[in-house]
């Protein structure tokens, strides 16, 4: 969170920069502008300022818990694979199981860094593709085992689908129209108290420093929210590693 900090230190900068060089005219030493003038303006740009704040996080709060929904509704699929590959043939409920390890490791110690740069990993559709054709190799010799295919089958392609929507979260981000109205609307709450008469004393600019820190940290936290898988604030890969434990169990024949 240091770079909500710096923002907020920042924005504590630029409100008592702007309040020492716009506080210091003629108007505002006077105190000539008029109320009703300063209630208006106050009132909309505040309006404006929140608007696209709230906006902006409920949006950004949303696409994050999207986004980490996804991520178990993968681990559930996943687990499911594993559980009905037990009753495979010998020879290749193993080899199913440690594809679907293999591929929960990629997906954890590989894309997981990678999705944070914004796109997915090619290492990790190769690990998925080899469950399939290892799925795809088995041969049934009995009704049992026939079911247990088809029920891996069907589980394997809810991972690819829910894999899909994993990836498309990536680029699920605030709109840049959003964002940059978050911006402006920023710089406009700073600029408004010193433009419509508030002076430059020490008292209003201890203010306006609170007030600069308050509206940037806000932004800032936006900008961090904006990405599901980068940023201060993110979805973590914990629903692949509480598949691994999950695979462990079903190993162990533990509580499914």
């Amino acid at each position: 969170m240091w770079v909500n900090v710096v923002a907020a230190l920042a924005g504590a900068a630029l409100a008592l920069a702007i309040g020492a060089l716009v506080g210091r005219s003629r108007g505002s030493r006077e105190g000539a502008t008029n109320p009703s003038a300063i209630g208006f303006a106050g009132a909309a740009v505040l309006g404006f300022f929140a608007l696209f704040t709230g906006f902006a996080i409920a949006g950004s709060w949303q696409q994050l818990n999207t986004a980490r929904q996804h991520t178990y509704e993968e681990s559930r699929a996943l687990t499911e694979v594993y559980w009905s590959a037990r009753l495979l043939p010998g020879p290749d409920r193993p080899v199913v199981q440690q594809r679907v390890r293999d591929y929960t490791h990629q997906v954890i110690t590989v894309e997981w860094e990678q999705m944070g740069r914004g796109h997915g990993s090619a290492e990790a559709w190769a690990a998925a593709d080899r469950i399939r054709m290892s799925v795809d190799a088995v041969r049934s010799q009995n009704t049992a085992e026939l079911a247990a295919k088809a029920d891996v089958l069907r589980s394997l392609t809810d991972v690819y689908a829910r894999r899909n929507a994993r990836l498309a979260d990536i680029r699920a981000q605030v709109p840049a129209l959003a964002l940059g109205g978050l911006v402006v609307g920023a710089v406009f709450v700073l600029a408004t108290p010193p433009v419509v008469g508030l002076t430059a004393t020490g008292r209003n600019l201890v203010l306006m420093g609170f007030v600069g820190a308050s509206v940037a940290f806000a932004v800032s936290l936006v900008f961090q929210l904006s990405g599901p898988f980068d940023g201060a604030v993110k979805v973590e890969p914990t629903a692949f590693e509480l598949a691994l434990t999950r695979y462990d169990q079903i190993d162990s024949g533990g509580p499914v």
